[in-house]
């Protein structure tokens, strides 16, 4: 027999809910209701309970006050980041990013590409025309040079055919930049086999595109392939954009996250940021996998490129949940200090930071006697048991009310302000290339996640370590 605790139980699933399409209307209804609709809603709630002679004494009997209306504080807005591409700068509009300038405009660093590989099946060779047509016309926009790939048609779509083509390929060939295959909608398994081969026994970085996506009108395709071009670049080491840090706020802070083309300053050398996230693996026998993106590539901080150790480390955790939080703090933080033994008299500072984002908290804006939606940057400082929370709101929701993600600073020997976490956090949502746009958490945060799923999900084996400094994961 199991007896489960009602106050502590819920329910986490409606199995039959896409076959019917009646409540999957009405509870998508419930979750895109707007922040005036949902205030409404909940302090309606409150008045019930309220009025509820039953619900008040049983909320005596727990010691319990309900307040009626939600609690007012006062927040702040962080300042509007400026993108920087390697010949002009701009400042994003707040709800459509910046996806028109990274298509239109040169990179910060741009890779051309000279030697690759393009293989697909005969039955999609018109895609395959159509692909390459378009890449050639998007890419003088965004500054890049594609040459003429060399071309494996195969006889049909079969996992073999892939594997055997790419093998011959690579094995006949000099130095290959780049592998690109077309696969049918719909086959994961031709996708694993050749993520496989490419990360882990023949490294290479490589490109799948499915079929479906390349199907519809010259604009749809046209948007694919500018993403394309962009994922590309990234994964070949090149830098899409960037943002600003004022000087004497460098000074201040002492760290850098202007990509290195920007300046020479040995400033950049002082902070490494480290983005660590989980996949648990639903297959049975797996274990899960940590991503630990442990060099983002917009801080060219590793020993070996710029001849000098960081001297501030600022770690961002996502996958903790509240009950695991003594877990992180006496566990990993003593394992990431021991780790600067590795290296004689290396002492750097350290700050650790838990990122949530399963949170039930909203975020409104009031706006004369209306509920909207924050605009971005909205952050809400607090201190809690002696840490320097924040929730900041660093994404747009085009439905629904907006969830700010929490931080939660669990060290911090290097005495950085709130604020100053608050901004660099902000900045860091910025950052994430896969995306001309603000993300929910920091980019190195994304990243690991991408590592991690993709290991846990495609590879489950480690990633050859040819790859370790270029984005192959994307």
């Amino acid at each position: 027999m199991v007896l489960l605790v009602p106050e502590l139980t819920f329910l986490t699933g409606l199995s039959d809910l896409r076959k019917n399409s009646r409540m999957l209307k009405e509870v998508m209804w419930e979750m895109i209701q707007s922040p005036q609709q949902h205030y409404q809603r909940l302090t309606s709630l409150l008045r019930r309970i309220r009025d509820s002679a039953e619900a008040s004494r049983e909320l005596q009997r727990w010691g319990l006050v309900l307040d009626t209306d939600i609690y007012r504080t006062q927040g702040h807005i962080l300042p509007v980041e400026r993108i920087n591409l390697r010949h002009r700068s701009f400042l994003p509009a707040e709800e459509l990013g910046w996806h028109r300038e990274v298509t239109k405009e040169v990179p910060i660093t741009v890779i051309s590409i000279s030697s690759w590989l393009l293989i697909y099946p005969k039955r999609l060779q018109h895609l395959a025309k159509d692909l390459l047509a378009a890449m050639r016309s998007s890419c003088g926009a965004m500054g890049m040079q594609v040459g003429q790939p060399t071309v494996q048609e195969l006889r049909d779509d079969r996992i073999e055919s892939y594997v055997r083509a790419i093998q011959s390929s690579l094995g006949s060939q000099g130095k290959v930049q780049l592998l690109l295959c077309i696969i049918p909608g719909g086959r994961d398994d031709i996708y694993g086999a050749i993520k496989k081969l490419c990360c882990v026994q023949s490294p290479l970085p490589s490109q799948v595109i499915n079929a479906q996506s390349l199907m519809g009108h010259p604009g749809k395709i046209r948007s694919v392939v500018q993403k394309v071009l962009l994922q590309i670049n990234c994964k070949l080491g090149g830098q899409l954009w960037g943002v600003d840090i004022p000087l004497r706020q460098l000074m201040v802070m002492g760290m850098d996250i202007i990509p290195k083309s920007h300046f020479s300053s040995p400033l950049q050398k002082q902070l490494m940021v480290v983005g660590m996230d989980i996949h648990h693996s639903r297959s049975q026998g797996m274990r899960s996998v940590i991503g630990f993106l442990k060099r983002s590539f917009f801080f060219p901080l590793s020993p070996q490129l710029n001849h000098s150790l960081p001297m501030k480390i600022v770690v961002y955790r996502d996958g903790v949940s509240d009950p695991q939080l003594d877990t992180v703090l006496k566990y990993e933080v003593p394992q990431l200090q021991k780790s600067f033994h590795t290296f004689q008299n290396y002492q750097p500072s350290l700050v650790v930071v838990v990122v949530q984002k399963q949170l039930s908290t909203n975020f409104y804006c009031l706006t004369g006697e209306e509920f909207v939606s924050p605009p971005l940057g909205t952050t809400w400082g607090l201190f809690y048991l002696g840490r320097q929370d924040f929730f900041l709101l660093a994404h747009h929701s085009r439905q629904g009310c907006s969830v700010p993600t929490r931080y939660i600073c669990m060290w911090n020997t290097a005495n950085l302000s709130s604020e100053h976490l608050q901004r660099l956090t902000f900045k860091l949502c910025h950052l994430y290339w896969n995306w001309p746009g603000t993300v929910r958490v920091p980019a190195p945060c994304k990243y690991a996640h991408k590592l991690a799923f993709l290991v846990g999900q495609v590879l489950h084996h480690e990633p050859s370590a040819h790859l370790c400094e270029q984005l192959f994961f994307l």
